[in-house]
């Protein structure tokens, strides 16, 4: 019998979400080189989703208040849109085939994360009624509006907030990635035996994920007691 552990994981890899970028996400990282120039290209469209993603978890309360602050001002979703920069930073760093990417995109944001939005956002209303059905009408979902929405309780943003919802850890592992991504180049395209500029590339990988995997351990452990 499964534990409710492996239960939980199986039904969230179960979803339809992981079931398409799952594998979409191994064959653009089997099948795409990274170069140098698609790296630079990139890396504005990552830094972007990275910023917004943080931006907001500095500012998310869960299902306690209704979050119209910081990005919640501007766009109702903006953790799924800086998902969307990032996985937009990827396709263009790993120079995959721009019509195949961006129909897989459309198809991530369009149909796999609709029925997530929609379940959240009937919670959302469930809980805060009118005041997130006003909300819902001034502020679009995922394309961002001009100027911030002036309704709703405000606060500042929160490092407590940031560090609890663990987002640096897509921090470190993106930055894992992007080397990862180069260091395939630079082996397999360009033949380049390790010189010192790729060992500290692989030695600063390898440490940031000794890093994260530490720190989840003694997480975990505290947890545990």
């Amino acid at each position: 019998m499964l534990n409710e552990k492996w239960k939980k994981r199986f039904a969230r890899w179960s979803k339809l979400r992981f079931a398409i970028l799952y594998p979409f996400g191994v064959w653009a990282v089997v099948s795409g080189f990274s170069t140098d120039r698609s790296i630079m290209r990139s890396i504005w469209f990552i830094l972007a989703g990275l910023a917004i993603r943080s931006w907001a978890n500095c500012y998310a309360i869960k299902l306690e208040k209704l979050t119209t602050s910081g990005p919640y001002g501007f766009v109702r979703h903006p953790l799924y849109f800086g998902s969307f920069l990032i996985m937009i930073g990827f396709l263009i760093m790993l120079n995959v085939y721009w019509l195949i990417s961006l129909f897989c995109v459309l198809i991530v944001i369009g149909i796999v994360y609709k029925m997530t939005v929609e379940k959240e956002e009937k919670m959302l209303s469930d809980k805060f009624g009118q005041e997130y059905t006003k909300y819902q009408k001034a502020v679009p979902a995922f394309v961002p509006r001009l100027t911030p929405y002036q309704g709703g309780q405000k606060w500042g943003a929160s490092l407590e907030r940031y560090l609890r919802s663990q987002e640096y850890k897509l921090f470190i592992w993106i930055i894992i990635l992007v080397i990862a991504f180069h260091l395939k180049e630079e082996f397999i395209l360009e033949h380049e035996s390790i010189d010192t500029k790729i060992f500290i590339l692989m030695a600063v990988a390898f440490l940031l994920g000794m890093i994260d995997l530490t720190g989840e351990f003694f997480r975990r452990k505290r947890i545990a007691q």
